[in-house]
């Protein structure tokens, strides 16, 4: 199918298969349409709503064009789609710095600040990790480190023939559900926090189609009933759970923990410089409580999908023993002066 033959389909009211999706992405990645019929498409996906074979068809295609890098599929990621506005601070990444110090291996894909104050690839470059490094140092950071941040534009060059259109468009569209499905590492264990409590279980579909082992697809609610693309410490979180091929539905609260619950206003982030700091305060436990709570709930997830853990209950009690004990801050500290090393080393030739 080609794209005009989808906006047509869609004009008429139709769904698009996997395999037509995957044709009319594969043409758009290789920069054969448009930017009016790329227009055309997206926004005529986003009002009839984008369906899982749709989804999976534009996975399928982008990572046809991605840079991939091999590391260990049996590695975590913490990624979410954003796009909740909720302001919070970079509580998916201190999650990965947490089950990274439990033991998981961790390869972080992530991005600069589109939306939000401060992305992953802002925070962790003030930190001391440099971001947009070549594979081959990336891989032997992993590898001393267990820790490998993928930073996103490096690895999906062909994501920048969208991104005038989506920038001018100025509203979601498909390509903002598609970070967390298109880790070019092809790990098999994440936690995907999603902006829309629909997309729970349309997610866990299609990682299932991708062969994924264990996910987690979580949407939280703050007692007020605000979204949140992360595990809520301020009330419900719904998720849908991948695991060995059968998906669950459930949802849990800060209180099936032990844990109180929290107001969003406690959870704010600022600017990329506070935000460092702030991990740092978390890693050292002079945070805010609400701070440091929302670190270890979500801290827990990450474990218990990485297998470390065989629940979210006991994944909650390993990310507090990680933290409360130094040892968090000491992994951090380490893949810090890791990456420093391995960026200033001559390449190898």
């Amino acid at each position: 199918m080609t794209p005009r033959e989808a906006v047509i389909a869609l004009l008429s009211g139709a769904t698009l298969s996997a395999t037509d999706m995957q044709s009319v992405v594969r043409s758009v990645m290789q920069g054969d349409v448009p930017d009016a019929v790329i227009a055309a498409l997206l926004v005529l996906l986003r009002q009839k709503g984008e369906t899982i074979e749709e989804i999976y068809g534009a996975v399928q295609a982008i990572m046809e064009f991605a840079d991939k890098i091999s590391l260990d599929p049996h590695a975590i990621d913490t990624c979410g789609t954003g796009g909740d506005a909720a302001g919070t601070f970079n509580i998916s990444t201190i999650a990965a710095i947490l089950a990274c110090s439990a033991g998981a291996k961790v390869a972080k894909h992530g991005n600069r600040s589109v939306s939000s104050k401060c992305g992953s690839a802002d925070v962790l470059e003030v930190l001391g990790i440099q971001v947009e490094l070549p594979k081959e140092k990336i891989v032997e950071l992993f590898k001393q480190t267990r820790f490998a941040f993928l930073y996103a534009p490096l690895y999906h060059k062909a994501m920048k023939l969208v991104a005038s259109v989506r920038r001018d468009l100025g509203v979601r569209t498909i390509f903002n559900m598609l970070g967390p499905l298109v880790n070019p590492a092809g790990i098999l264990r994440q936690v995907v926090g999603v902006y829309d409590r629909e997309l729970t279980g349309m997610f866990a579909q299609v990682l299932r189609q991708q062969g994924a082992e264990h996910c987690l697809i979580v949407h939280g609610e703050t007692k007020e009933g605000l979204a949140l693309d992360e595990p809520s410490i301020c009330g419900a979180t719904f998720i849908s759970e991948l695991k060995d091929g059968i998906i669950s539905n459930y949802t849990v609260y800060p209180e099936d923990f032990g844990m109180k619950r929290r107001r969003l206003e406690e959870l704010r982030g600022g600017n990329v410089q506070e935000n460092a700091q702030l991990i740092w305060q978390i890693l050292d436990c002079t945070a805010p409580e609400a701070k440091i709570d929302a670190a270890i709930y979500a801290g827990g997830f990450a474990i218990y999908v990485s297998g470390v853990e065989p629940s979210l209950e006991r994944g909650i009690a390993r990310a507090r023993a990680e933290l409360e004990s130094g040892r968090a801050k000491q992994t951090l500290e380490h893949i810090i002066n890791v990456h420093r090393q391995v960026a200033m080393a001559a390449p190898t030739t």
